[in-house]
């Protein structure tokens, strides 16, 4: 019976109706929880043959309630709508009319916002090409050195100057 009355009531607020409170509706949604519990532990120590029917029934009245409550928190939500374009509608005052200067101006900085990124689009493609060509400098760079290496190897020069140059090699590395 309660949630019947709350149905009526929340098709009352919905039309309008202001004999209601919606804090009223949503104290008795708020009360439905408990009581349904209590229902349903209350089936639950009724004998068999009345469990299942009265089980079946607190659950149709659990379906009721989360109806009953899904709807009231949509109400709520198109309220709180309705209440932000009202508050829209008094801050702006409906004006649709902008200041040509205004305009003007935002249409400068937008185009040298463009222009802005533009170059920092060129910029970072400039540096992508800079750092492609460096990686196959390198690589040519280390063919060369192996190329000397086996050169040298076969004209006799000893390992240890070898080592020399790699560990020469390796410290310059380590102050570049």
């Amino acid at each position: 019976r309660r949630l019947h009355d709350l149905e009526l009531q929340l098709s009352e607020i919905e039309r309008g109706i202001t004999t209601i409170y919606t804090s009223d509706v949503k104290i008795g949604i708020q009360e439905m929880a408990p009581r349904l519990d209590a229902l349903e532990k209350m089936a639950a120590k009724e004998s068999k043959s009345f469990r299942a029917d009265m089980l079946r029934r607190v659950d149709h009245l659990r379906k009721t309630y989360y109806h009953i409550k899904s709807s009231f928190e949509n109400f709520e939500r198109r309220q709180l709508h309705k209440n932000i374009d009202l508050q829209k509608q008094e801050l702006f005052g409906n004006k649709t009319t902008r200041d040509p200067e205004l305009v003007d101006l935002e249409m400068a900085e937008n185009s040298s916002l463009g222009r802005s990124g533009a170059m920092m689009n060129e910029y970072i493609q400039s540096g992508r090409e800079t750092l492609s060509e460096l990686i196959s400098q390198k690589e040519r760079l280390k063919g060369v050195q192996t190329k000397v290496f086996d050169i040298l190897n076969l004209l006799g020069i000893s390992n240890t100057i070898m080592r020399s140059v790699e560990q020469r090699d390796y410290y310059d590395k380590l102050l570049v």
